[in-house]
Formats: C-alpha cells, structure tokens, sequence
C-alpha cells in the first residue's frame, strides 16, 4: 500500500473542473490590480448572492427599517466565480 507524500512546493493546476475550481486556491494576496467601487453611504457592502452574503445584507436592511443610524450602505457585487476577490482592492480591506 502506497502513501500520499505531498509536494515540498505545491503548484496550482491547470484550470479546469468546476467553475469554482479557482476560488479557494492555497495561497493569498492579490493577483490582479484592480480598485473598489464606493458609494454615497456609511458602509460598503462587498458580496455576492451567498448564504453568508444575504445574511449581512438581511441584517444592514433590518438595521434600517429600525432606523438606526449608520445602517445606510451601498451593496457591489464581488463575483467569486470570476475571481474578483483577488483584486487588490478587496485584499486590501479582507486580507483573509
């Protein structure tokens, strides 16, 4: 019985596979250059139509009909299918 020995240095495949074959990638940081839209208002919502993304957008609308102060924001899409999360301007405000 053989044994999975990983590489010292792991590279990225060729693309191919699913359409998010790409999104969770073992390395950080940005990969291309590219600046954020920003709005009129106090936040800035950057997502896409993902569970995790409809729950804050859920939220910052529920803070509003409260009328809270501040809950005002602007929502642009960031498209994970098309890589939009390696742009410089998104690494620079979620590193992660």
């Amino acid at each position: 019985m053989s044994h999975y020995l990983p590489p010292k240095i792991w590279e990225m495949p060729a693309e191919g596979g699913s359409r998010f074959a790409m999104v969770n990638r073992p390395s950080s940081g940005p990969t291309f250059q590219s600046s954020l839209p920003w709005g009129t208002h106090p936040i800035q919502l950057y997502s896409m139509h993902t569970p995790n993304g409809i729950k804050v957008s859920i939220m910052l609308d529920e803070l509003k009909q409260l009328q809270r102060e501040g809950a005002e924001y602007d929502a642009h899409l960031i498209d994970i299918s098309k890589g939009d999360q390696f742009s410089t301007g998104f690494c620079e405000i979620n590193p992660n």
